[in-house]
């Protein structure tokens, strides 16, 4: 089924990677491309280039939600659903857009025009709602953001009479603390006209700290960042010099890997830099793959973002074409070469081990650590595994010195951070803070409060998974150490504001459902469990629960928490234990309000073991045990 330029193309792909196994995802985009979706024959033929049994290749491809299994329209449109859209009216766009097609989800238009699916995220969640459109036998892919009913219109008239697709499509920038330059590094650049090109990267001095770190001995450069404290931006916040130095000695090849999944819904920090200032993290990636001494640094970079995909490729022939990447980089006997690799769709992706079983071209499945990336990661080899962001980083503290990232934040977790602000702010955005700013200065003095002046009821600090906080806490600061003390963890950095008037019940369940969904299937915990607490919810919603499942989420949430392969299992279930704890008396009311069997007082008595204090407890539903369950 594949023409000879496609078999050409895969084959081409096999060829950039260290090994050829690696190119199954982009083989699997280029016949998808070409036939429109996957049939089993298309796959049968890479199987044959790949030397792989065709069952393996299916099993791949089901893993992906990227993948078409069967033909779409001519036009894909995925509407993200997910909390951080909810809050700001995509429900509405998705109704409107059901009634416009006159189709649901998951059906196509009789004329064949378009196919509609919701989506669980886009890493645009400042700019909600919005709808990723796909062409198919395309490469392209576009989305329209900030959408009112009227312009979906416009966007389905477009889309019908093409006038979207040529050219290249800027996407929408959200709010940025542009006015506060004294703590706009990242993301100074940003603004400006063709910022995305070397010729103004190189204006503004770019690539001269890339020289500087080259003339520098490797240790030396990890040395500067380990005294400068940057830490992991990607969600657990370790020290990426002090990983840089697990890397063990004499084991060669290396490999950097930067992660651009960036699947985290309330979390679209990533996506800035991969735009607007895709040079900024070439430059880090450079500084960084000389102190591992890492030959290959691949960028994996989620399937949605193919906007920052071509942006981030256009970069590397740029920077390629100046002697700055390839052979010989800056006259020198260090050679680098960078590659953009598409993920396909799988939230799993983010967590590092599962990242790298990708890379190598297997479905995304985590592994089991020790032992860790830095010592056998990708092809077994050690490995560097970094969030876009803390890459980004590394090339302003190898031009400014540790002691100048050190004059912000606080003694254990030091610097700027880039912020995801989202929800029900009157400014969403992405901001560049100082640790230690409060939630109070971010949401009020940055964003410039809530939609309608509304009182805050909870706050998400670090993306959906974290668990929630209350309005009591807009005093904390927003560093690593201040937000676990308050009950929840900084994670990813994507701070999520809901407000009062909003119910918590179809919030937890729209998270629960969107963990159900993406769950990698590996551990039963996380599978089965999931899938419980998402019925369990729905049940609820729909005004059929009772009090006892309040005490089974509790109960149950523990083991997904406790003994889930991965810490994805863990994260999926943080923020509905937050809910019940914070919120048990909504649950209990709702319940009892909606279901005249609601209360059942024959409830049996269940021992609780609460590993947190090691004492059994009779029941769950009681005040005293409902608490929160986070590490």
């Amino acid at each position: 089924m594949l023409s000879d330029s496609a078999r050409s193309e895969i084959q081409n792909l096999m060829a950039q990677y260290p090994r050829a196994r690696s190119a199954i995802l982009p083989a699997l985009y280029v016949a998808q491309q070409e036939i429109g979706w996957l049939p089993d024959e298309a796959m049968d033929e890479i199987a044959l280039l790949f030397g792989m049994e065709p069952a393996e290749v299916y099993a791949i491809a089901g893993f992906y939600n990227m993948f078409y299994k069967e033909p779409k329209g001519k036009f894909h449109l995925e509407i993200c659903t997910n909390v951080p859209c909810m809050l700001r009216g995509s429900g509405n766009i998705a109704d409107y857009l059901q009634e416009r097609l006159g189709i649901g989800f998951g059906e196509t238009t009789a004329d064949g025009n378009f196919s509609l699916d919701h989506m669980e995220c886009l890493g645009s969640c400042a700019t909600g709602p919005v709808v990723f459109a796909r062409r198919s036998q395309s490469a392209w892919g576009r989305y329209f953001e900030n959408l009112t009913p009227g312009q979906v219109d416009v966007m389905l008239d477009e889309l019908l009479l093409e006038d979207a697709l040529p050219g290249e499509q800027t996407p929408a920038r959200p709010y940025h603390h542009d006015h506060h330059p004294e703590t706009n590094y990242l993301l100074a650049r940003i603004d400006k006209p063709h910022s995305h090109k070397i010729e103004t990267y190189l204006a503004d001095g770019g690539y001269e700290t890339a020289r500087k770190a080259l003339a520098m001995e490797p240790a030396e450069v990890i040395e500067t960042v380990k005294k400068a404290g940057v830490r992991g931006r990607g969600g657990a916040g370790f020290p990426a010099g002090v990983k840089w130095g697990f890397i063990p000695k004499d084991i060669y090849p290396r490999y950097l890997v930067v992660n651009a999944d960036e699947s985290e819904p309330g979390t679209f920090k990533d996506r800035l830099i991969l735009e607007f200032d895709p040079h900024q993290l070439l430059e880090g990636i450079i500084c960084t793959s000389w102190a591992i001494q890492a030959h290959y640094a691949f960028v994996y970079v989620r399937g949605e973002y193919m906007f920052a995909q071509e942006r981030m490729k256009t970069a590397i022939a740029e920077a390629k074409a100046k002697g700055f990447l390839g052979k010989g980089i800056f006259g020198s006997d260090f050679d680098l070469e960078v590659i953009i690799h598409s993920g396909a769709g799988a939230y799993i992706c983010g967590e590092e081990t599962a990242l790298l079983s990708s890379l190598e071209g297997y479905r995304g499945h985590p592994r089991l650590k020790p032992p860790f990336p830095a010592v056998a990661g990708l092809y077994a080899k050690p490995t560097i595994v970094n969030n876009v962001e803390t890459i980004s980083h590394v090339r302003h503290v190898m031009e400014h010195g540790a002691d100048w990232y050190r004059q912000w934040g606080t003694e254990r977790s030091p610097g700027l951070q880039l912020i995801s602000l989202s929800g029900q702010v009157k400014k969403p955005g992405v901001y560049e803070i100082p640790y230690g700013m409060t939630f109070r200065e971010l949401i009020y003095d940055y964003a410039g409060g809530t939609v309608d002046d509304r009182p805050i009821k909870s706050i998400i600090p670090g993306g959906l998974s974290m668990p929630q906080i209350l309005p009591d806490a807009l005093d904390v600061g927003i560093d690593f150490e201040s937000i676990v003390g308050a009950g929840s963890m900084l994670g990813s950095g994507g701070v999520i504001v809901i407000c009062e008037g909003e119910s918590i019940i179809p919030i937890a369940r729209r998270a629960m459902s969107f963990y159900v969904e993406e769950s990698c299937g590996k551990c039963t915990p996380c599978r089965e469990g999931g899938s419980w607490m998402e019925k369990i919810l729905k049940r609820i919603e729909a005004g059929e629960g009772t009090l006892e499942d309040l005490e089974t989420m509790a109960r149950v949430t523990k083991y997904i928490d406790q003994q889930s392969f991965c810490p994805f299992g863990p994260a999926s279930v943080w923020g509905l234990q937050s809910t019940l704890r914070l919120f048990g008396d909504e649950y209990k009311d709702f319940i009892l309000e909606t279901n005249p069997n609601g209360h059942k007082p024959d409830i049996p008595v269940r021992p609780i073991y609460r590993a947190d204090s090691g004492e059994l407890h009779e029941n769950l539903l009681d005040d005293a045990t409902l608490a929160p369950l986070v590490p």
